[in-house]
């Protein structure tokens, strides 16, 4: 490998550059400026500018069943668990489907805690489409908590991401 800021040649898979210690860990990073269309835009545009989408917010002593009914309702996939203002965990319909069958089906009684994903990751409302779509892809989630810029959480999924990258012409 080449150093990009000396000319060294450098064993692959290096840190830095033997000759002039230069950092190597961002070379392999996407930057905007030499992207063009859709992978300009999903590097440039923020989260912000994605459709929003309002979550279901429930208390961690929520019943899990109660929550279900919830998400039923407004035909959403997840519940965001949220206690004095912090984000605790989230409820997808996945944690329905592997911790609410079998011998906890009866337990209808559950709270939601029990059940939820705790500590989820998150993005914040500034950070770019494609760290979303890097989250989603790695973490194989179909939904993200979003920190917005006031405190508050919102939430992007993976149907908000293509709607965005449908309604444009590439």
């Amino acid at each position: 490998m080449l150093c990009p800021a000396c000319g060294q040649e450098n064993i692959e898979g290096a840190d830095r550059c033997e000759n002039c210690l230069t950092p190597f860990r961002n070379l392999d990073v996407p930057r905007p400026e030499g992207a063009e269309g859709l992978a300009r835009s999903v590097l440039e545009d923020h989260l912000s500018l994605l459709e929003p989408e309002r979550p279901i917010s429930v208390r961690p002593d929520t019943p899990a069943y109660d929550v279900v009914q919830l998400m039923k309702a407004a035909r959403s996939g997840c519940a965001l668990v949220i206690e004095t203002g912090k984000l605790k965990g989230i409820f997808t319909e996945h944690d329905v489907l592997q911790r609410m069958t079998g011998n906890n089906a009866a337990a209808t009684s559950t709270s939601v805690m029990e059940l939820m994903s705790p500590n989820p990751e998150m993005l914040r409302d500034g950070d770019c489409i494609a760290a979303a779509l890097n989250k989603m892809s790695l973490g194989r989630y179909r939904h993200i908590p979003i920190l917005k810029s006031d405190g508050s959480y919102g939430l992007t999924s993976i149907k908000s991401v293509l709607k965005y990258i449908a309604g444009e012409d590439w």
